[in-house]
């Protein structure tokens, strides 16, 4: 009975450590989001004022027509209208406005979008130079995928350009559906869920991206379906095999924006340090993950340049990542792309190895000849820079190029007032959510949206930065903003809607 009590002894204290642990590095992230954080809500508040400076009538439009709409979500929660009715109005809600938006500019493709789409219909023809050698998509072999999916909508459709913006509508529109179920399983609650898709509805970025020929439209709804499969498994309501199912959502996704890495870490994370399991149960988890995710990309990579279609696998192509992060050190940019960076690959005559070598010896040089000073400058305002915009210069790509005639809805001019005040309401409110112990100690799942914003900030402080990068996880702000509060505490009127009891603090048995 002695040795029984000491086993069971020992196993407390193992159990307390781990406790210990994950307490002890869920404060230190909190801690060093506190900061990044309040860094950003400084940012957008000066864009904020820049844009109230500037504001015309018409924007205030935008900003009144929504605070109405946000007053009959309420006023349809108080009268204890069923979640169910008031989600499928949202959806529909969101479908719209959406479709007006497309309808209202005749966009075009532009920049690198304007190059995947002409370039696809040289796969038409069959010609697929432009995936050997130098050629541009042969240095970025990442952005076949995107080529590829223009040729094939480009073949089947009459009208492609308009086929892909209704396409993005759909993508748009399904992930405000997923950002309720996401939202719902993470807090407990419906009625977090409801204002969640609610306000992805009238989120500025997914709304106006739909009029760009970008790949994150078709990539987000899978980083999210993805997000939402592996919070099943983490809660206990799908088998552990299921995470393969996710995996499998991330790694279709990362075929559209090849950044899908970044999440694949933080679920290997969260899973080492907050999945309550046995060590095998983890390494389990951990190899569904990365060979879900690793495997299709291995095998359509391979199936491309089996086919002669491309030279390069998709992750690695003629150009070295270290241009990339060459243009992320350049001082007098910003981190941005800029002119003298770009050069060094015609002045190395595109020699991989020479590339490569040059460029690290540039970018060692930058960091170690200025002072901490020029550092820390540099790097604050490379960091705030990338996520101060509320739109994330969605209106700039969409109307870009564009004649007058061609902008029925002019957003360039009059929404920028709405889109920076709703950035700055949804990051000010994931800011003040830091301070909420309860989510962040016990309600483990937030943890993991906090390491994706992580991984992605120091991706995008490490390469090259523009305004769209982080259009990819935008979605962050979506579901962060409810940690404020915990469950219902500002709609006691919503109890009766809660149908079911949400597990959120604990993790339940998971089915294997």
């Amino acid at each position: 009975m002695t040795n029984i009590r000491e086993v069971q002894l020992g196993f407390l204290k193992i159990k307390n450590s781990i406790g210990t642990f994950q307490d002890g590095f869920s404060r230190f992230v909190n801690i060093t989001l506190k900061l990044l954080f309040l860094l950003i809500v400084f940012t957008t508040y000066d864009e904020l004022k820049d844009q109230y400076k500037d504001v015309e009538k018409q924007g205030l439009y935008f900003i009144v027509f929504f605070l109405l709409c946000g007053l009959v979500t309420y006023i349809a929660l108080k009268k204890n209208i069923k979640t169910n009715k008031i989600l499928v109005a949202i959806i529909t809600f969101s479908l719209i406005i959406r479709l007006i938006w497309i309808w209202s500019i005749d966009s075009i493709p532009v920049s690198d979008f304007a190059g995947m789409y002409e370039r696809s219909q040289l796969v038409l023809e069959g010609d697929y130079y432009i995936f050997k050698g130098n050629h541009y998509y042969a240095r970025f072999p990442h952005l076949t995928i995107i080529v590829l999916y223009f040729a094939v909508i480009r073949r089947f459709f009459t009208y492609p350009l308009i086929t892909i913006k209704i396409i993005n509508v759909l993508c748009s529109t399904v992930s405000v559906i997923l950002i309720y179920f996401i939202v719902k399983e993470v807090f407990g609650s419906k009625v977090k869920g409801i204002w969640a898709s609610f306000i992805a509805a009238i989120y500025p970025p997914i709304i106006l991206y739909t009029a760009v020929y970008c790949g994150e439209n078709m990539a987000i709804p899978f980083y999210l379906l993805s997000v939402y499969f592996f919070i099943l498994v983490i809660k206990g309501k799908k088998p552990l095999k299921f995470l393969f199912f996710s995996a499998l959502s991330l790694t279709i996704g990362n075929f559209f924006r090849m950044v899908a890495p970044v999440v694949v870490i933080a679920y290997i994370m969260y899973l080492l340090i907050y999945f309550e399991k046995s060590i095998k149960e983890k390494a389990v988890a951990i190899i569904y993950i990365v060979g879900a995710f690793i495997i299709p990309l291995i095998l359509v990579s391979t199936l491309l340049r089996v086919s002669t279609i491309t030279e390069f696998n998709l992750w690695k192509g003629s150009e070295s990542s270290w241009t990339s992060i060459l243009k992320g050190t350049n001082f007098d940019s910003w981190g941005r792309w800029n002119e003298e960076d770009a050069r060094i690959v015609d002045k190395y005559n595109d020699d991989y190895e020479d590339i490569e070598n040059a460029c690290k010896e540039i970018v060692k040089e930058r960091l170690t000849t200025a002072s901490y000073r020029q550092l820390a400058e540099f790097y604050i305002r490379k960091y705030t820079g990338q996520w101060r915009n509320g739109d994330f210069s969605g209106v700039f790509w969409a109307t870009l190029d564009l004649e007058e005639e061609g902008i029925r809805l002019n957003l360039f001019e009059n929404s920028d007032m709405y889109n920076q005040l709703m950035y700055v309401i949804v990051i000010t409110t994931t800011y003040i959510g830091l301070f909420n112990k309860r989510q962040y100690l016990k309600n483990k799942l937030v943890n993991l949206f906090y390491f994706i914003f992580c991984g992605y900030g120091l991706l995008f402080l490490i390469t090259e930065s523009q305004d769209r990068y982080s259009f990819i996880v935008c979605w962050l702000f979506l579901i962060l903003p409810f940690s404020i509060f915990e469950g219902n505490k500002f709609f006691p009127f919503a109890k009766k809607l809660e149908e079911e009891k949400i597990s959120t603090y604990s993790n339940e048995k998971v089915i294997s």
